[in-house]
């Protein structure tokens, strides 16, 4: 099991876009854990795949998804690329996408996590 807490540049304010705190089965590669984005938590589940695991894997990728848990739901998805070993990342490079059930809003956000 390895341990991942990274996040986006931190504002003065202390305050940053986005971080992760996941715990990953590194024997099949599944992810659970929470996403912080933008202030809101989300609780998520998905899948990373580890470069050199197989013929052909030359880069390291993941894709997840998650929700609020609340009753107007908002979702997260995630998908992204990542430097380092797997077990402890050095560097994340994603794309994430966020809609709401309450309000109809969609929008996105792409970016760096780093270790904190």
């Amino acid at each position: 099991m390895s341990h991942w807490v990274l996040g986006s540049e931190e504002y003065p304010d202390g305050t940053r876009d986005v971080t992760i705190d996941f715990t990953n089965n590194d024997a099949n590669g599944e992810m659970s854990g929470t996403l912080v984005f933008k202030g809101h938590t989300f609780y998520i589940s998905g899948n990373w795949a580890a470069s050199g695991s197989i013929p052909g894997r030359n880069h390291s990728a993941f894709a997840l998804w998650g929700s609020d848990q609340q009753a107007a739901t908002v979702y997260v998805a995630v998908a992204g690329t990542m430097d380092g070993p797997g077990s402890a990342p050095e560097d994340i490079v994603m794309n994430l996408i966020r809609v709401s059930t309450g309000d109809d809003e969609q929008y996105g956000w792409s970016g760096v996590l780093k270790p904190i």
